[in-house]
């Protein structure tokens, strides 16, 4: 019923469909992300895939009412450290993934 030629086309569109990158597919998209610290607190923010994480780090302070400072801790997804121009869509994030927030200590034992 199918010509070789009808195969072969729509196996072509298949692929041009599935030829886009993740951050192209994901461009008008939104994730939500959590971050957890080790208090316990959570705080959740929805953004663009192709947003950079700074947005979600300067959230999480805003949200931390004083209790954190801005820039004294580390963010971590999957053990790994964050950088503020990363974006979830570069990092293979999901919808609802985790972000770790580990305030830096300062000082020694006495």
């Amino acid at each position: 019923m199918f010509g070789r030629s009808g195969i072969t086309a729509a196996v072509k569109v298949e692929e041009e469909d599935d030829g886009k990158t993740p951050a192209a597919k994901r461009a008008g998209e939104y994730v939500t992300l959590k971050v957890q610290d080790t208090d316990g607190r959570a705080v959740y923010r929805t953004m663009r895939w192709t947003e950079q994480l700074q947005g979600l780090m300067d959230f999480y302070y805003d949200r931390a009412h004083g209790r954190v400072q801005r820039g004294t801790g580390r963010f971590l997804y999957d053990g790994r450290r964050l950088s503020g121009w990363q974006t979830p869509a570069e990092l293979d994030m999901e919808d609802g993934d985790e972000v770790d927030f580990f305030e830096e200590l300062i000082g020694g034992a006495a």
